[in-house]
């Protein structure tokens, strides 16, 4: 087990085979290296909070709202990189309103533009979707999470009825509207998932969502406490951190608990959003305390 406290509330969380990283909403980025055991702050301070993180065996990147920073992985961990979103069109003089990120690939939403970024690679291409199209560009429409190829909006403009979810996939500039999703109005994380999916929190159950069939695939349930977080990066196995520091890894496909990890020294009374990211046989989750690294003696296997 490793626990680190960051001073910040975690704004993000990322873990894969050469490391774990954690953000927060000042801009602090944390990277634990699991070749040397070390754990390093790369930054401290920005007037920023840090929206996504990844890492190859190079470079550890960090995402902010209008720049993309990186790290060698080496020590002392020089910062090697640095983009400037705002730089890519000089006729852009929109500030970033939205970013998300999924592994290597970032959205970067502009209110009257979108670009998509494979962040080590530093390619970025534009695409169709402007926020402005769906009426106006303040916060009752905004993004809620992307897969790399996918961006799902949420629009909540109609005031008190329930809010209506957008699908788009960028490269295709194809826009799916789903008015009827069950318990919309009491979802609150929201996830794409494998292709066609979405997945939502509703308390303490975790909804399936075939947008495409307009059909819910299923409706796990298990956990004690309300879910506070979601990863679906795994195209089979889904996991679900819950307030009372439960971590359950499922068969997205069955609805099987395959494992449940509990973290005693975490907690979750803040009330601000908190963080998950599984890999393998590590999962990485934020608290109130700052961020808990635990690892289950083997890699999950879906039956």
């Amino acid at each position: 087990m490793f626990q680190a406290d960051l001073g910040d509330p975690i704004s993000c969380v990322y873990v894969n085979d050469f490391g774990c990283m954690a953000g927060t909403v000042q801009g602090k980025v944390m990277l634990y290296n699991f070749q040397d055991g070390q754990a390093e702050v790369l930054t401290a301070f920005s007037d920023e909070g840090v929206r996504g993180l990844y890492m190859d065996n190079e470079v550890a990147y960090a995402t902010l709202m209008d720049l993309c920073k990186g790290w060698n992985m080496e020590p002392p961990h020089q910062q090697s990189i640095s983009v400037n979103f705002r730089n890519w069109d000089r006729k852009n003089s929109q500030h970033v309103k939205h970013i998300l990120q999924r592994g290597p690939w970032a959205c970067v939403v502009f209110p009257m533009a979108s670009t998509v970024m494979h962040i080590p690679r530093q390619e970025h291409h534009q695409r169709s979707l402007r926020l402005f199209d769906y009426g106006g560009t303040g916060s009752e429409v905004a993004p809620c999470d992307f897969d790399g190829e996918t961006l799902v909006l949420v629009d909540r403009s109609a005031g008190t009825g329930p809010p209506i979810f957008r699908v788009v996939q960028l490269e295709r500039n194809e826009h799916l509207e789903i008015e009827a999703m069950p318990k919309a109005s009491m979802a609150s994380v929201i996830r794409l998932w494998c292709g066609s999916y979405l997945v939502y929190s509703v308390d303490s159950s975790l909804l399936v969502y075939d947008y495409r069939d307009k059909e819910l695939k299923a409706t796990i349930t298990g956990h004690r406490a309300e879910i506070v977080a979601v990863d679906t990066q795994d195209p089979e196995i889904l996991a679900t951190l819950a307030r009372d520091a439960s971590v359950k890894l499922w068969n997205g496909r069955t609805g099987q608990c395959m494992t449940t990890v509990h973290f005693e020294d975490a907690h979750y009374f803040m009330e601000y959003p908190y963080c998950l990211s599984v890999s393998g046989h590590r999962i990485l989750v934020s608290a109130d305390e700052g961020v808990f690294l635990t690892e289950l003696e083997q890699t999950p296997a879906v039956p």
